[in-house]
């Protein structure tokens, strides 16, 4: 089979995100390969584990409640979107980025001080550039302490300087999860495209072509 390769001249920006535990790592990375196989250029970031990600600054706007959280990770997430994805998609570079936007939107509205219309505003104030796809993983509550539990605690988490889900009740739990769904929701109501997986029964390779197939006819990929 001859591949017939387009060189982009923009890439494209792709958002992964969903609760702890809900398969995002194990689905970048085949969808990485998968687009490697391709012959197309792409890369992944991990905003919470990027050098230049100040958790620290985060972890001490929880003392002044949702939105002054929200307006930090905020700042953080521009200052690695202007250094790590603006500058690769212009290459013509397919950027997946491991959470973003949706976890603001369900993490940072649970407890009422914010609705996710304030959470997308104050993302549009800073400019944040809109991904070209969502990708949304969920899971049932118990599958995700299930793997979790057969995972070994990252020093990050032992600080609890990260999203997860190993130190959350079951009751939080549960309102992360359903608030994915209404994130899910939102996002389609403001246009964007957006591919919502349920991972309880893991089909890596499966998901992934879903998204490698979307990422196909966006870019109008040609086989001969």
């Amino acid at each position: 089979m001859l591949i017939i390769i387009q060189i982009m001249k923009k890439g494209l920006f792709i958002v992964v995100d969903g609760p702890s535990a809900s398969g995002k790592d194990s689905i970048i990375k085949q969808i990485l390969k998968d687009l490697n196989n391709l012959r197309l250029k792409s890369t992944s970031i991990e905003e919470t584990k990027e050098k230049k990600y100040d958790r620290k600054k985060i972890m001490l706007a929880k003392r002044r409640g949702d939105k002054a959280v929200a307006k930090t990770i905020i700042i953080e997430r521009k200052k690695l979107y202007r250094e790590l994805v603006v500058p690769q998609i212009s290459k013509g570079v397919i950027v997946i980025a491991n959470r973003g936007e949706p976890s603001t939107l369900s993490y940072q509205t649970l407890k009422g001080e914010l609705t996710m219309q304030n959470a997308w505003d104050m993302h549009r104030e800073q400019n944040i550039p809109l991904p070209d796809l969502a990708v949304i993983t969920n899971c049932s509550i118990q599958e995700a302490i299930r793997r979790e539990n057969l995972r070994k605690t990252s020093f990050e988490e032992k600080n609890k300087g990260f999203l997860s889900g190993k130190f959350t009740s079951l009751e939080k739990r549960k309102l992360i999860h359903d608030n994915y769904k209404k994130t899910k929701d939102f996002l389609k109501k403001k246009g964007l495209s957006v591919i919502y997986l349920d991972t309880d029964k893991m089909d890596v390779s499966g998901e992934s072509r879903k998204i490698v197939n979307f990422i196909k006819n966006k870019i109008k990929y040609v086989t001969a």
